[in-house]
């Protein structure tokens, strides 16, 4: 392609015409393309719809996410349609992703931040509002769950999925199942296998399931309560493999460790290739959260991240998604679509909510004082 470029530019050169250069794309993106073509080259009225305003459009959108949080057939499938390649770096907790923002100039044009994380974001001043007009998709969400504590005008979020946090454990190990916190943080229980447990690398989830044992809530912040459960987490760390968001659906499939601080749909992904990991949320409660599609207020290409977001609530897209990730979709159009394994998986590993599992699972918030 290069090599033709050159080779035309000689000829004009030759001719004595001069061409003149073309205008940037509006919206202030970095689009790599003429306007009327799309970043893979094709003209505007190839494009298919929803990937919008050809012009518009960057070549590249950069998105940072949680681990195994994406179907990378999905960005495959949107860069193929439209053009523009997805290029996704990972993070492994909501403070890694705010400190990321904080330091400024991160390059991300999307990220996908929890509940609390993008009241803490939005209040900062480091979300840019969406334009629902290129976002038509988010009539797809169940309106149950928009206008939640975090966003209550869903002006800065839409939601991407849902899930629990509890305990995953091995049913060889655990032959009589796993009801309490206490089988991960009582060190004469933990510690019978000792090097095979771990507890989620995230400050929140962390101490709040410590705090929730004790018989306190994820959003205690009483100093009395936290030194307290911070006594329970030092006791128990010596018999921990480690502390791990990004893996520990691997670890546990690979019997790696036998029980692990965990969330479902990470669970349900071990399950998939180990029938012996199973999830539970404990008797004294679990947490529930809803992850965000979000953009930064320095992201380069705002408009193509809210194409992209658009494309995401399709709802065939959106269960191949949740057909993928094995969390829970907030898409009413997508769930009709889910695979019947899907259910089984969920059913069968522990991880479904009905309404006695709901009533012991709590929301983590953020305050002034948490």
């Amino acid at each position: 392609m290069w090599m033709l470029l050159v080779a035309v530019a000689a000829l004009l050169v030759l001719a004595a015409c001069a061409a003149p250069a073309s205008a940037p794309a509006s919206g202030g993106e970095q689009a790599a393309p003429a306007a009327g073509e799309s970043a893979g080259g094709e003209s505007a009225a190839a494009l298919p719809e929803f990937c919008g305003d050809a012009s518009k459009l960057a070549s590249e959108l950069h998105f940072f996410n949680w681990a195994d949080y994406m179907d990378e057939d999905i960005m495959a499938q949107f860069e193929e349609a439209c053009g523009v390649k997805v290029i996704q770096d990972i993070y492994s907790s909501n403070e890694e992703l705010i400190a990321k923002l904080q330091a400024g100039n991160a390059g991300y044009d999307l990220i996908i931040p929890s509940d609390y994380a993008v009241q803490i974001l939005a209040n900062a001043g480091l979300l840019r509002p969406l334009d629902m007009a290129n976002i038509p998709n988010v009539s797809n969400i169940d309106p149950n769950l928009m206008g939640m504590y975090y966003d209550p005008e869903n002006k800065y979020s839409i939601p991407y999925q849902w899930g629990t946090t509890g305990l995953a454990y091995n049913v060889t190990a655990y032959p009589d199942g796993v009801d309490s916190w206490a089988a991960i943080f009582e060190p004469d229980q933990v510690c019978q296998h000792k090097g095979f447990a771990s507890m989620l690398d995230d400050e929140r989830e962390t101490v709040g399931a410590a705090l929730k044992y004790l018989g306190y809530s994820y959003n205690d912040t009483d100093p009395d309560h936290h030194a307290q459960a911070r006594d329970l987490l030092i006791a128990q760390k010596e018999c921990l493999a480690g502390y791990n968001s990004d893996n520990f659906n691997q670890t546990l499939a690979a019997e790696e460790v036998v029980i692990a601080h965990a969330w479902s749909g990470g669970t349900a992904l071990a399950r998939d290739e180990n029938e012996n990991v199973k999830f539970v949320i404990p008797k004294e409660g679990g947490s529930i959260w809803m992850d965000n599609m979000a953009i930064p207020a320095d992201a380069p290409n705002p408009y193509t991240a809210e194409i992209f977001i658009n494309y995401l609530l399709d709802g065939e897209i959106g269960a191949q998604l949740t057909n993928y990730t094995y969390y829970f979709t907030p898409n009413l159009a997508s769930q009709p679509l889910l695979d019947p394994y899907y259910f089984d998986l969920l059913e069968s590993g522990g991880m479904m909510v009905d309404d006695e599992v709901r009533s012991r699972l709590e929301w983590i918030k953020r305050d002034e004082n948490s």
